[in-house]
């Protein structure tokens, strides 16, 4: 029996934008405490058994992907026949002496290596040498696989909840790989899917209209944000291969208070760091600082609390205007605050997610020249910031600790910055990615917004007071 599932529009979306030196991988980088705290437990060295016993969990892992000639329909999952484990789990021994700029380096080495298209676009390499016998790991997944909640949730099945581990069901029968039919059948299908449509993806006549009536007034925010220039900053040109990165970690207890005392979301107070920490570089660096700098900032459209079982995209997003000009960070997150309440308001994510809903009915040529002429569904804006709550109890492989989670978002065409956000287990922690040859002085950003943090914090020991 043959098998295949094609892509979504939104998935296959990250496929047609895409460009040979800026790919869109989902990065993150996991750093284990050494050994196990229990006896006989492989740790997170033994990283590699521990996916091949859970992977069937996971079928898309075992999945490539498969474009069809001449885009005549959106590009296929497919089984992987020759999938072997060890073809993505790589281990590497850093060399000595081991410092925080070596593990850089080869963290930066790996996200710079393109995933191979030819496999399924996900990769971990475990690496060994660091001090106190820790273990790091980064790892890759193409944005066309999963987005940053459903990453989260492979993240808190591939892990555990103790030490101890976690018994995983094995498998009702072996895998075997099942054959991808012929592209002319493909094809076939897929343009009777799209003719014919698929019962599920259509609302009823109340509620579309319902939801509809509700988006309308965020069409309008939406089209008015991207058709607006955006400010004109140093990192908007054209960004090579080279990747370099840097982080930022901050409790999650002083965004917390920070939304006790004002009123705000955590969000809202991240938003604010970023803020504050681009109008000191800007300053610094001698450069023109706008009263307002554009961002991108992915919204997930998955309804919480309800299990949704596919790994793709569910992500919509509100183009947002961060506050940049001279002020007290507390005007400026109060000045966020309202923003991110008129937009909420707005139903912009949800204009954007009936947008991409109207994709999924296009030809896939025409997909393809969106994503060619648009380089991004992030159009318009200067930078990417996303913001993932992440699990806030200790998370555990083979026995070993994750003591942290560093987030790297994916450039963009004409974006060489960007910036992920993740909360695990008490900690906010920020992850910068850039091009260095664009960026060259990623690490004095991440010391500007250490020192926006710590503005949040003495605003929030003087309301204290």
């Amino acid at each position: 029996m043959t098998f295949y599932e094609p892509l979504n529009a939104r998935d296959a979306w990250f496929v047609y934008a895409e460009r040979r030196d800026v790919p869109l991988d989902i990065a993150t980088v996991y750093v284990f405490e050494g050994g196990s705290r229990v006896a006989g437990g492989r740790g997170a060295a033994g990283l590699e058994r521990t996916i091949a016993e859970r992977l069937h969990l996971f079928p898309r892992y075992r999945q490539k992907l498969h474009r069809i000639a001449l885009n005549i329909g959106h590009p296929v999952w497919v089984v992987d026949p020759d999938f072997d484990v060890a073809h993505h789990v790589r281990h590497e021994t850093l060399p000595e002496p081991v410092t925080g700029a070596v593990a850089r380096a080869a963290v930066a080495r790996i996200l710079t290596t393109p995933l191979d298209r030819g496999r399924p676009l996900w990769e971990m390499v475990v690496l060994h040498g660091l001090a106190g016998g820790r273990v790091m790991v980064v790892n890759r997944v193409h944005h066309a696989m999963v987005d940053g909640v459903a990453h989260r949730d492979i993240m808190t099945t591939l892990f555990d909840d103790s030490p101890e581990g976690t018994v995983v069901p094995e498998p009702a029968s072996p895998w075997r790989p099942r054959p991808a039919p012929h592209d002319a059948v493909l094809v076939w299908r897929q343009l009777t899917s799209r003719l014919v449509g698929r019962e599920e993806d259509m609302p009823g006549p109340l509620t579309g209209l319902v939801l509809w009536l509700a988006a309308w007034r965020g069409f309008l925010q939406l089209g008015r944000s991207v058709l607006m220039p955006r400010p004109r900053l140093f990192f908007n040109r054209r960004l090579g291969p080279r990747r370099t990165g840097r982080g930022l970690r901050v409790s999650l207890d002083d965004f917390r208070a920070l939304k006790r005392l004002l009123g705000c979301t955590i969000n809202d107070a991240v938003l604010a760091v970023v803020a504050e920490g681009l109008h000191r570089w800007l300053t610094a660096r001698g450069e023109r600082v706008p009263d307002r700098v554009r961002v991108f900032v992915p919204v997930s459209m998955r309804v919480p609390g309800v299990k949704d079982e596919a790994a793709g995209n569910r992500i919509s997003g509100l183009v947002f205007d961060l506050p940049t000009g001279p002020m007290s960070i507390e005007d400026r997150l109060r000045q966020i605050h309202r923003t991110t309440g008129d937009l909420k308001r707005s139903k912009q994510a949800l204009a954007a997610d009936k947008l991409a809903g109207l994709a999924s009915w296009a030809p896939p040529t025409l997909l393809v020249l969106a994503g060619r002429v648009m380089s991004t569904p992030q159009a318009g804006a200067n930078m990417n910031v996303t913001n993932v709550p992440g699990p806030q109890q200790a998370l555990y492989t083979g026995g070993a600790r994750l003591l942290e989670v560093w987030p790297f978002a994916p450039l963009y065409p004409s974006m060489a910055l960007g910036l992920a956000v993740v909360s695990y287990n008490g900690d906010v922690f920020f992850g910068l990615g850039a091009d260095p040859g664009v960026v060259d002085d990623v690490e004095t950003f991440a010391g500007h917004l250490r020192a926006a943090a710590d503005s949040c914090l003495a605003l929030v020991r003087s309301g204290a007071e």
